[in-house]
């Protein structure tokens, strides 16, 4: 379970141990880059004003990022998880790099993604990428009112997933930028499903 832009695994933990089914193993990776404000990043926006991190393609110099922090993520799981069925989430930037997961090798061993108040990275060749993947399963929540995230943004995410035959529970709450705590459940029992 990955934080977002600015958060920490500290930040993440409480919820990602609150939703946690019993006996699974829970690794909660922290990004690589300082963020200028506070927290850490997944990828440096060349940029961090708000009509940066709202543009829908990343720069050259952002994609190495994520690159980077894919093969860290990569590195992270081959040493805390390395065999059996993966379940792979985050917020916001952390979410985008659970989906970038299925460009990877141990894309096979997913079988259920967490995307909440998140966004497309690389669109075209995700929905590639899941045309020779088996059909998985995804939970999207995002909020009416996220300004960071735009809820057009994350409907693409659900839209891309199920149109390449994935199971979408999806949850729109009214709030904004964030995980509301009366859905935390709703997570937990989407999780505990595969068992």
């Amino acid at each position: 379970m990955m934080h977002g832009m600015t958060g920490d695994a500290s930040m993440m933990r409480p919820f990602a141990e609150k939703i946690l089914p019993e006996g699974w193993t829970l690794i909660v990776p922290e990004a690589r880059y300082n963020h200028p404000m506070r927290g850490l990043t997944w990828w440096r926006y060349e940029d961090y004003d708000i009509d940066s991190t709202r543009r829908l393609n990343l720069s050259r110099r952002e994609l190495i990022d994520v690159d980077s922090s894919l093969s860290q993520l990569e590195q992270i799981i081959s040493e805390h998880s390395p065999m059996g069925p993966l379940v792979v989430g985050g917020f916001s930037q952390g979410g985008a790099m659970a989906q970038e997961l299925m460009h990877l090798p141990v894309a096979d061993r997913i079988v259920g993604v967490i995307c909440i108040g998140t966004r497309l990275v690389r669109p075209m060749e995700l929905r590639m990428r899941l045309e020779e993947l088996d059909s998985k399963r995804m939970f999207w929540m995002h909020g009416e009112k996220d300004v960071r995230v735009p809820i057009e943004d994350g409907w693409s995410v659900a839209h891309l997933f199920e149109a390449g035959g994935w199971s979408v529970e999806l949850i729109e709450h009214k709030k904004g930028h964030m995980i509301p705590l009366e859905y935390h459940d709703s997570i937990k029992e989407w999780l505990q499903s595969f068992d």
